[in-house]
């Protein structure tokens, strides 16, 4: 019984279904958005970026309504290897975290 109402409460927080860019992807253009897609409404507290070992920095225009699609404008990205870090609050009011990785190849436009 324990372990079904773990399971339960686990399901009920926020996770990211997909993203675009998506996770691992190798693009031939520079994406202009961040779009990320959630199983339940969430609001953006935090996103940062950082390509290969440089710092990472914090992207401050974040959207502030709580919804299951979130997509925010990236800055003019160079190519290389990037990684987005973000946390959101589900609407039950649960933190939730993780990272999309993605390539932007050489020449991309």
């Amino acid at each position: 019984m324990a372990a079904c109402l773990l399971t339960e409460l686990a399901l009920a927080h926020a996770h990211l279904e997909r993203s675009t860019p998506a996770d691992g992807s190798t693009l031939s253009a520079v994406p202009p958005a961040l779009e990320m897609r959630f199983s339940e409404p969430a609001r953006l507290t935090a996103l940062w970026i950082q390509r290969g070992q440089e710092p990472r920095q914090a992207l401050k225009s974040l959207p502030t309504a709580t919804e299951k699609i979130l997509r925010v404008a990236l800055p003019t990205l160079a190519p290389g290897v990037y990684s987005v870090t973000w946390r959101v609050v589900s609407a039950d009011g649960h933190i939730a975290s993780g990272a999309v990785r993605f390539t932007i190849s050489p020449g991309a436009r």
